[in-house]
């Protein structure tokens, strides 16, 4: 999505997340993917300033950049495919969506990405739509910098990266705040996104054998996604359900639930705690090497 392509091969790559209180830069560096640096901002309003500092402490001018920009910052809908030729769909998407918006459609950057066919549901796509003057105020913070800005992408796109190109059908469960986030991905496109709250405060909790709220919970909740998606999405075979949790019984908690699901599940990559902005932010640079 926004994507630029520069004939230029840049040696340094890295994804920057944005977001309301914090910003996270990750670097790519011999196949490697790995949190380099982050700080807090007050507002949107100090991403310039902090972003700055950051490259100039860690000498990544000339780094090519890729942005995760966090939800709150943009406005997706599910909307039909508007009947065109493709190469004039650009041109038509901002006047699909003019009823859906309280900004004039002339203010807004609008994209889409592409909804795996659903046959009770037709030709599908998510358009996507974030403030010119936004998207304006990131390019020139990046290229005041030297570097180069490959491409903004949304949360939902990011984490979809994370579970690379496969033709079967791979989960992963990330945490969020205050909710759990469910993405499910099939040949590198994302088919939903499923929101789980009131799990946040019991993943911290040992799984202990007498106490298994945490486990009962989730299991149901998954159990009914899954239900879903074999009953609206048609999809019967999943691969594997990863998780990217914070919690300090993990692996334990990934063999329970994949008894109880009857599915293959297991801890996301090799690290036992996760923070949502880091994983998302992983997303661009990972390539389908996130597993």
């Amino acid at each position: 999505m926004l994507k630029t392509i520069f004939s230029k091969k840049v040696q340094t790559k890295i994804s920057l997340f944005l977001g309301i209180n914090r910003i996270a830069i990750c670097l790519l560096e011999s196949g490697v993917t790995r949190l380099l640096a982050q700080a807090t901002v007050s507002s949107d309003l100090k991403w310039p300033q902090a972003f700055a500092a950051l490259v100039d402490e860690h000498k990544l001018h000339q780094a090519q950049v890729s942005v995760v920009l966090s939800r709150d910052f943009y406005q997706t809908f599910d909307i039909e495919k508007p009947k065109v030729e493709d190469d004039e769909l650009m041109a038509t998407l901002p006047f699909a969506i003019k009823d859906l918006v309280s900004e004039s459609i002339f203010d807004l950057v609008v994209d889409y990405y592409d909804v795996p066919f659903q046959q009770h549901k037709g030709e599908q796509i998510t358009a996507v739509c974030v403030p010119k003057q936004r998207v304006m105020s990131i390019r020139d913070m990046i290229l005041i910098k030297g570097m180069k800005l490959k491409e903004i992408i949304t949360e939902e796109l990011a984490l979809t990266r994370l579970l690379g190109v496969s033709e079967e059908v791979n989960l992963l469960l990330s945490q969020q705040k205050s909710e759990l986030v469910l993405t499910v991905v099939k040949e590198g496109q994302l088919f939903f996104s499923h929101r789980l709250r009131g799990f946040n405060e019991l993943l911290p909790q040992p799984l202990s054998e007498d106490e298994n709220t945490l486990l009962d919970g989730l299991s149901l909740e998954l159990q009914r996604a899954l239900d879903y998606m074999s009953s609206q999405l048609r999809i019967t075979s999943i691969s594997h359900l990863y998780l990217a949790l914070v919690c300090p019984d993990l692996a334990l908690l990934a063999e329970k639930l994949g008894s109880y699901l009857g599915r293959n599940v297991q801890p996301f990559g090799e690290k036992d705690q996760y923070d949502f902005i880091n994983i998302i932010a992983y997303g661009p640079l990972m390539g389908g090497d996130g597993k």
